[in-house]
C-alpha cells in the first residue's frame, strides 16, 4: 500500500484525493498546502497528515508518491525534487512551462518514471475512437478537426495571482485549459509534423498577459491535415468537439458521445467530481498507475508538450508586441 501526499489543494487537488478513494494499493497520507483553508479542508474530509513545506514533506519516509497539483511554475523544481528524493511522481499538466525545462526533465527521467495526467486519453469516447483510426474500420484519416469554447473571465483570473502571466503560468489558455484537445490529436491520430498557430486576446485586455483565443494549421504523416480552434471567451463552457473524416464516414465526438453515421458508438461516464465537461479519467488514470502501473510517461507527452511550445514560439512575440 503506497501512501500518497497531494502537494496543492486548490482546484484539482480534491480531484485527486477523490479519484484515490478508487485505488486498491493507495491511500491519502498527506497534504502539502500552504494555504490553511484548503489544508483544513482535506484534512476534515480525509484525516491526513499536513505539511506546508515542500521539502519538509519530501523528507517523510512514509510517503510513497506526491502528485504536484501546484501552479504552473512550480512544477519542473517539485518533479525533479521529489524524483531526487526517491518518490514517485504523478503531475497535471503542463509537465513543464518551457521547453528548456522539459528537455532537462527528459533527460533526467531517462526510465519514464513520472506519471503525467493526460486523463481525457482515457475517456471511453477517446479509446474507441483511436481503435478505429488503428483498425481501419472506416479507412484511412482524411482530416480532422477541434473545437473548444470555454468561459473564463476577469474573477477567474483574480483566483490566483500565478494566473494568466507568461513568467508563472507559461500562457495562458493554450497551456492550462486546450492542453487536453490538443494532446487528443497526437494521441488518436498521431505525432504532429508541423504547425502553423495565431493566438488572440479578445476578451481579457488588461487582465492576462497571453491568449483567450488560438486556431492552429496541424500536418500529420500522410499528408492529413488538421484544425484546431479554441478560445476562453465563449460565455460558457461546452464540452469540446473532436471529429476525424475518415474514407468511409465521420467519427464526431460531442457532448461525451461518439456519433458514426448518425448511431452513437460510444459514451463517456459522468464525473463524480470536478467540472462535468471535463470527463472522469482522472479516476480510471490514477487507478491504473497504482493498481496495473500502467501510465503516460513524459515521453509519451513529448509530441503534444513540443507541439505547445511551437505554438507559443510562432504566437508570443504577436501577442507580446504591444
Amino acid at each position: 500500500m503506497k501512501n500518497v501526499c497531494i502537494v496543492g489543494y486548490g482546484a484539482i487537488g480534491p480531484v485527486h484525493a477523490k479519484a484515490l478513494e478508487m485505488v486498491e494499493n493507495a491511500k491519502l497520507y498527506a497534504v502539502c498546502e500552504i494555504d490553511g483553508e484548503k489544508r483544513k479542508k482535506c484534512r476534515s474530509t480525509y484525516d491526513v497528515k499536513e505539511y506546508t513545506d515542500f521539502d519538509e514533506m519530501l523528507l517523510d519516509p512514509e510517503i510513497d508518491s506526491v502528485h504536484i497539483c501546484t501552479p504552473h511554475y512550480l512544477h519542473f523544481e517539485m518533479i525533479r525534487k521529489a524524483m531526487m528524493a526517491g518518490k514517485s511522481v504523478v503531475t497535471e499538466k503542463p509537465v513543464t512551462m518551457t521547453k528548456e525545462e522539459y528537455d532537462a526533465l527528459l533527460k533526467l527521467d531517462k526510465s519514464g518514471k513520472v506519471c503525467v495526467v493526460l486523463q481525457n486519453r482515457l475517456n471511453p469516447c477517446v479509446q474507441k475512437l483511436k481503435e478505429l483510426v488503428e483498425s481501419r474500420e472506416l479507412g484511412a484519416v482524411k482530416a480532422v478537426r477541434a473545437v473548444l469554447t470555454w468561459h473564463r473571465d476577469e474573477a477567474y483570473y483574480a483566483s490566483g495571482s500565478w494566473r494568466g502571466k507568461w513568467e508563472t503560468e507559461g500562457g495562458c489558455l493554450l497551456i492550462n485549459q486546450a492542453i487536453h484537445t490538443l494532446d487528443l490529436f497526437h494521441y488518436v491520430v498521431g505525432d504532429i509534423l508541423s504547425v502553423k498557430a495565431n493566438m488572440f486576446n479578445y476578451s481579457l485586455e488588461n487582465v492576462i498577459e497571453a491568449e483567450d483565443t488560438l486556431v492552429a494549421y496541424l500536418g500529420f504523416a500522410d499528408k492529413v491535415k488538421g484544425i484546431f480552434f479554441a478560445t476562453n471567451a465563449y460565455g460558457d463552457n461546452s464540452a469540446p468537439l473532436f471529429e476525424i473524416v475518415f474514407e468511409k464516414g465521420v467519427a464526431r465526438y460531442v457532448d461525451k458521445q461518439l456519433w458514426i453515421d448518425g448511431q452513437i458508438r460510444a459514451e463517456d461516464v459522468q464525473a463524480s467530481v470536478g467540472k462535468d465537461y471535463w470527463g472522469s479519467g482522472h479516476g480510471r488514470l490514477i487507478k491504473l498507475f497504482y493498481d496495473e502501473q500502467k501510465y503516460f510517461t513524459v515521453f509519451d507527452a513529448k509530441n503534444t508538450m513540443e507541439t505547445v511550445f511551437e505554438m507559443y514560439r510562432q504566437a508570443r512575440p504577436a501577442l507580446c508586441a504591444d
